[in-house]
């Protein structure tokens, strides 16, 4: 890591050059590092929910910040409030739309709702994890299944379908975007 001063090439420069250097400016300094290798990096089930909360709200924001009316209310929000005054607007709507999207329920809720699902429902141990996992994050893919209760993709296919058949998900979509919903709240 370097840090770039008094250089007119280089001043306030932001961004990445290839996958080599990175450009950031903090508290009005420049710093250049090399590109992070995040190749054997290893993400928990926690971490790919929030990526793929992340990606969602940006994929709404962008939706919504195209729209003049919706942009045009943003604005008057900002505007309104000290705090987000300075703010990308941008920024700001994607941070309104991650906090509409926070977590549905706290660990210790969803600890006792999956206690009285297994009450009503014969639910195995990984069943039982991954309706938590749903509870806190709001919904679940096959994906996302494997990984919390770590089975092939045919076993974590079998589950959500029995799931699925005893009421308690709902299946969205088709084939690998399928993704689950909660649909008995006891």
């Amino acid at each position: 890591m370097a840090i770039v001063e008094n250089n007119l090439l280089f001043h306030n420069f932001q961004g990445k050059i290839g996958k080599f250097m990175v450009f950031r400016v903090v508290r009005g300094k420049t710093i250049v590092s090399k590109y992070p290798d995040m190749s054997r990096v290893e993400r928990s089930s926690d971490q790919k929910a929030n990526n793929t909360l992340f990606k969602r709200a940006v994929q709404t924001a962008k939706l919504d910040y195209r729209d003049p009316d919706l942009k045009a209310a943003l604005l008057k929000r900002m505007k309104a409030n000290k705090k987000l005054k300075d703010r990308n607007p941008f920024n700001v709507l994607v941070s309104e739309i991650l906090n509409e999207q926070a977590y549905i329920l706290s660990r210790d809720k969803a600890t006792e709702l999956v206690n009285q699902y297994n009450q009503n429902y014969q639910l195995s141990d990984r069943q039982a994890a991954a309706l938590k996992f749903l509870l806190i994050y709001g919904e679940i893919n096959n994906a996302l299944y494997m990984q919390v209760t770590n089975v092939s993709r045919p076993t974590a296919t079998r589950d959500l379908a029995n799931l699925v058949k005893q009421g308690i998900l709902l299946s969205i979509g088709k084939g690998p975007a399928t993704t689950y919903k909660l649909l008995d709240k006891l």
